[in-house]
């Protein structure tokens, strides 16, 4: 069963509301595979789906590269990556050297909260789709 549920807002108090509703939508809509988890600390960022970054302290992350190939023979082509932050904090996620973009390795985020980034992998690489909102790319 799926669930439609509308999730803009650009009133930060809604946040925490529209994090449950999309919980709750993602349960009802198990067939499209999505992961949504929280991030609370430091540490590895699981591929594909949502991370939400809420650590309360400037968060340093690290995102493996996609596997290269299709996901029907083991690869992560086309797997979607969504990084969004919930508080506040200057979040730097590392990846292998040019696993972003082909030419970067680290997603550096502004410190503000809704800075986000959405990746699609493509041959061992994550590839920004349209544009990250308070997260700047650099290779390291």
């Amino acid at each position: 069963m799926t669930q439609s549920v509308n999730f803009q807002t650009t009133n930060p108090a809604e946040f925490p509301d529209r994090l449950t509703e999309l919980q709750i939508a993602v349960q009802l809509d198990e067939a499209n595979n999505l992961a949504v988890a929280k991030y609370t600390g430091a540490g590895a960022i699981a591929l594909g789906g949502v991370a939400f970054l809420k650590t309360g302290t400037a968060g340093a992350m690290t995102l493996a590269a996609p596997a290269p190939g299709a996901q029907n023979a083991g690869g992560n082509d086309g797997m979607r990556m969504s990084l969004v932050a919930l508080d506040a904090e200057a979040y730097v996620v590392t990846g292998p050297s040019d696993s972003m973009n082909g030419a970067d390795d680290t997603a550096t985020f502004g410190g503000a909260i809704g800075d986000s980034i959405e990746f699609l992998a493509f041959g061992g690489v994550w590839y920004t789709v349209g544009t990250p909102k308070g997260v700047t790319l650099s290779a390291v």
